[in-house]
């Protein structure tokens, strides 16, 4: 009986503290999320957003224990006005997200951006993201 309980209990808490694999789940599981309105155009704001993610996520491919590790930045353009930027972490077999970043040109909002980090200890780096855009921070990651 205690074994089970042990199990079971390893087992629900696994699930508590996996990764997203898929771009859909960071954004489902709303951690971090940091959104604003920026005045700058929907185009000038995916550029920025997408030079400070590549320069402070993209490492490329890493020699790690076990095999390799690539970190990347995935560009999503739905065609609706909306691009998703996204860090991927591809570590040997494994394959998850640390952050996604939407940004969609809304009739009230030039570009409107929504973030989300891969767990709650990702706010900081999620309202960064509204520094880089006013042209302040640039140099942090």
């Amino acid at each position: 009986m205690g074994k089970c309980l042990t199990i079971c209990l390893v087992m629900t808490l696994a699930g508590c503290v996996s990764v997203p694999k898929s771009v859909d789940e960071i954004k489902a599981a709303g951690k971090a999320k940091h959104s604003f309105c920026s005045g700058k155009s929907h185009q000038e704001t995916v550029a920025i957003i997408e030079q400070q993610l590549n320069r402070c996520f993209t490492h490329g491919v890493q020699e790690i224990v076990g095999g390799t590790s690539n970190t990347f930045i995935e560009k999503q353009d739905t065609g609706k006005n909306t691009v998703t930027l996204a860090s991927v972490v591809h570590a040997n077999w494994n394959r998850f997200y640390q952050m996604r970043v939407d940004i969609s040109a809304l009739s009230t909002c030039p570009s409107f951006v929504e973030a989300y980090g891969m767990s709650d200890s990702w706010s900081d780096t999620t309202k960064l993201i509204q520094s880089w855009v006013d042209g302040e921070s640039i140099d942090k990651c």
